[in-house]
């Protein structure tokens, strides 16, 4: 199902985008911490369903590739 962000505002979520659920979906809301900052956001427990499909529809259709890394820096201990 698709997970999309909201704002509190008016006493009203508002969804960020228009969703396709069936009637009656239940919903779990759960703040993201204050627009200001002042409270901390509350912990992320897992990736929400799609996340990465829309993330990498906002790369268009030109392909994503890592670089090699090299070799892990050793160093020594404290």
């Amino acid at each position: 199902m698709q997970a999309v962000t909201a704002t509190f505002r008016n006493g009203q979520v508002e969804l960020t985008e228009a969703v396709d659920w069936p009637e009656g979906t239940r919903l779990e809301v759960v703040p993201r911490g204050a627009p200001d900052n002042s409270q901390p956001a509350a912990p992320m427990t897992e990736w929400p369903d799609g996340f990465f499909d829309r993330l990498r529809g906002k790369w268009g259709d030109e392909p994503f590739e890592r670089p090699p890394q090299g070799e892990l820096e050793r160093r020594e201990d404290w």
